[in-house]
């Protein structure tokens, strides 16, 4: 697991906007012949990037290897120029999906997530770290806590006020719009965070729950503070179902439409965290003698 922190200056000349990010995952590049909704992908980024969005990747960006197709290439032991045409044609692949979709998010990403799907290159890396070297953004790994810190720009110190972020990829199935809810509900007791985000069943949904603490100081205590959580299932873009689908020169669909699933949610949320700032005063009026309540206004956009 990774913890990474991410300074945002606040206030700034876009005070008034909210501060966006936009997961991304599961886009399942296979070529241009592939299931990818490209135009909806396209779309979306760029409706990220006049949002002033930063990014967090969830996996699954390229479909090569499966983790069990990586464990039967491991136990082939092929020869090495076998291997060498394999890492040529998946860094094809990523190459591709950055040049066509993700270049103009260049330096715009706060991190990514490995997923199910990506290739181990010869030289130990894998083509997840490939992608991120090419957008300057740090690797995650399997999961990352993201801390965003909200600076005041004026002072240039940080303010404290923060809001997290917990980022995985998903795993198991998820028939339901509820499969994500469901996963993410499972690990509450155990984690704490004030946004998670998980990838994986290509469904995009969005729940807030209520996490409620007592104060037993301050000119209203005691009291209850209602905290609100979100829980999100970040979609996807690749299409479950495609007109005219083959495997080779066979009519033939995905495992998606061979299984009968349910079609993907194509798309991908985005979340919006507006600075919000409570002032209350203690006793005498003078500076050093008021407390400050942070109360963001999340909202996600699906």
């Amino acid at each position: 697991m990774e913890l990474i922190s991410h300074t945002i200056p606040w206030p700034s000349r876009r005070e008034h906007q909210p501060f966006v990010i936009a997961p991304i995952g599961d886009i399942q590049w296979t070529g241009k012949k592939g299931s990818t909704a490209v135009d909806l992908l396209k779309r979306h980024i760029d409706r990220c990037l006049e949002l002033d969005a930063w990014f967090v990747g969830t996996g699954d960006y390229i479909d090569c290897f499966s983790p069990s197709n990586r464990q039967r290439m491991r136990a082939a032991a092929l020869y090495d120029t076998a291997e060498d045409v394999i890492d040529d044609k998946v860094l094809e692949l990523t190459h591709e999906l950055y040049e066509l979709f993700l270049k103009p998010t260049k330096g715009r990403w706060i991190g990514l997530c490995h997923g199910h799907h990506w290739a181990q290159l010869r030289e130990g890396d894998t083509t997840d770290m490939r992608l991120c070297q090419m957008l300057d953004a740090k690797f995650l790994g399997t999961c990352a806590y993201i801390r965003l810190v909200f600076k005041f720009a004026s002072s240039g110190f940080n303010s404290g006020f923060n809001v997290t972020l917990f980022v995985h990829h998903g795993c198991g199935g998820g028939i339901k719009m509820s499969a994500p809810l469901n996963k993410i509900e499972n690990i509450l007791p155990y984690w704490d965070a004030d946004i998670f985000l998980l990838g994986h069943t290509t469904k995009q949904v969005a729940a807030p729950i209520n996490r409620i603490t007592p104060r037993w100081s301050g000119p209203h205590s005691p009291e209850l503070i209602h905290r609100k959580i979100f829980m999100v299932g970040c979609g996807g873009f690749s299409k479950g179902y495609s007109l005219g689908a083959k495997q080779g020169s066979i009519p033939m669909g995905s495992y998606v439409e061979q299984r009968l699933l349910n079609p993907a949610i194509l798309g991908a949320p985005i979340v919006k965290i507006r600075p919000a700032i409570r002032w209350e005063r203690h006793g005498a009026r003078r500076v050093g003698r008021q407390k400050s309540t942070w109360s963001p206004e999340i909202t996600v956009e699906l």
